[in-house]
């Protein structure tokens, strides 16, 4: 019968009509001493973050054409003989692009633009930072969970490890358009955690589907 319809004669796992819809939100947090709020959780996974304040979480607001993309260095192994024998894949990084909209308070995006530390005077009410000499040491977390039925509180997460914001940043100020700025930001290599987590951790909480 398995020839006559076409199907596997084995079991099968089909996908579920569940679609995830829009961008999630964006957390980060300089990683510099500090670790995960799950470092690891019960089943060795690292995600999540856990703010101090000393090294707070930032959330940014307002942003668009969020896209994630595999980095990922490909190499065909050729034999002269037969052709292309094989291929050897490498992944060197994940790579996230926005544009950000939400400019301020300074302190949100001094560290996406690689700027100075921004002083706050509340008495005159400003907010003064500086561009300057990048400090290539800084690396930071990224979180990005996205729920996707907002009853049963099913979301969808992904943490980068050890994460730069990096490119040349281009703002734009056009007229009767908000101010904004096209970011890059690379999930790299954490060699600290496991293999099959190093650049990155996927989580998934559904309470309906998951059993």
């Amino acid at each position: 019968m398995a020839m006559i319809t076409g199907s596997v004669a084995s079991a099968v796992t089909s996908q579920e009509d569940i679609y995830v819809e829009g961008a999630p939100y964006f957390y980060y947090q300089d990683n510099g001493g500090v670790n995960e709020l799950n470092h690891p959780d019960g089943d060795g996974f690292y995600w999540n973050l856990s703010g101090t304040a000393s090294n707070p979480v930032y959330q940014l607001g307002c942003y668009e054409d969020v896209r994630l993309s595999d980095g990922i260095e490909i190499n065909a192994v050729r034999c002269d003989t037969v052709g292309d024998k094989d291929v050897l894949q490498k992944r060197t990084h994940l790579e996230l692009t926005f544009t950000l909209k939400s400019l301020f308070p300074l302190t949100t995006i001094s560290a996406i633009l690689r700027g100075g530390t921004v002083t706050t005077d509340g008495t005159a009410h400003t907010e003064k930072m500086g561009l300057g000499v990048i400090d290539n040491a800084d690396t930071y977390y990224i979180y990005l969970p996205k729920v996707y039925d907002e009853v049963e509180g099913d979301f969808v997460s992904i943490t980068g490890h050890r994460c730069k914001f990096v490119d040349a940043w281009e703002m734009s100020m056009s007229f009767a358009s908000p101010w904004s700025i096209g970011i890059t930001v690379w999930m790299m290599a954490d060699d600290s955690l496991p293999n099959a987590q190093q650049f990155a951790t996927i989580v998934r909480f559904d309470l309906g589907a998951i059993t």
